[in-house]
């Protein structure tokens, strides 16, 4: 009985977290001429209204600024329209990236923040040949992205790419953009410090980076999604709980073990004592 109560208390601990309480979806149309169309859908996903909303998108070296919204009751939907976009002359796969901040009281507080990363194909879905993966490990303050690009292809590519950062977090000798050769069937492995100017509570956060090269007259774009993390990879702020209950429970089972095991040295004792009497 004692250990089911434990267990199920474990299990409450270990429910999955809510995410963030606003959902981003991204619609493109591109003409025949290469004219792009994009509409950014924001969802509030949450059960209280979110305020002072501003969103945005990312367009290679430029933002495009779209309408504040005042507030987005729960459940409510809003899609907005933008045709700031640079015209695309080159057949292929281009990145797209919208940020939106919000605030969760009407009267002011923190300004929360959530990234979204999509892309569109101009006449023809093509596919990039350059991968890679993205490692962290770091203390509270900062952290040391482990990145490696490799192509898996025979011809050389002319990479530019760029580091997507959650706000409130800086580099070190790196402006977040970086253009270099890889050859074919390359591999390409740089660290890159990352600070964190905010302390918000978290110690896991998104980041992305995104590879653009030209080949052939045709664009390509691909993504490398990673984790930044300011703590050990065996520990998590987000799972102090989960290890607060692991302790109880190892407790509580090493009170139960020593107080079984004493009662049998006793009842053992008693035996040998009866047994020489």
């Amino acid at each position: 009985m004692h250990l089911f109560i434990i267990f199920t208390l474990l299990l409450a601990f270990t429910s999955p977290a809510l995410g963030q309480p606003i959902q981003l979806s991204i619609a493109s149309d591109v003409s025949e001429r290469g004219d792009v169309a994009l509409a950014l859908t924001l969802k509030n996903t949450g059960s209280h209204s979110l305020f002072h909303i501003h969103p945005m998108f990312h367009f290679h070296h430029s933002m495009s600024m779209m309408t504040a919204i005042r507030e987005l009751k729960p459940g409510q939907s809003i899609t907005l329209e933008n045709d700031k976009h640079p015209p695309v002359f080159r057949v292929g796969k281009y990145p797209i990236t919208a940020m939106v901040k919000y605030k969760m009281q009407l009267g002011g507080g923190k300004s929360e923040s959530i990234l979204h990363t999509d892309s569109f194909f101009f006449k023809e879905s093509v596919q990039s040949q350059v991968q890679g993966s993205i490692q962290s490990s770091g203390g509270p303050e900062s952290s040391v992205l482990k990145i490696m690009l490799q192509n898996h292809s025979d011809s050389l590519k002319n990479i530019r790419m760029m580091l997507l950062l959650p706000p409130g977090m800086a580099t070190e000798k790196f402006n977040g953009m970086m253009g270099f050769t890889l050859r074919g069937n390359a591999k390409k492995s740089f660290e890159v410090t990352v600070q964190r100017k905010i302390d918000s509570g978290e110690d896991r956060f998104p980041v992305s980076l995104m590879v653009e090269y030209g080949e052939m007259l045709k664009h390509y774009s691909g993504e490398v999604k990673g984790i930044i993390q300011f703590s050990p990879s065996w520990y998590s702020v987000k799972y102090l709980l989960h290890f607060t209950a692991l302790v109880v429970m190892g407790l509580i089972l090493a009170g139960f073990y020593f107080k079984f095991y004493s009662s049998q040295l006793n009842k053992k004792g008693k035996t040998n004592i009866t047994g020489e009497i």
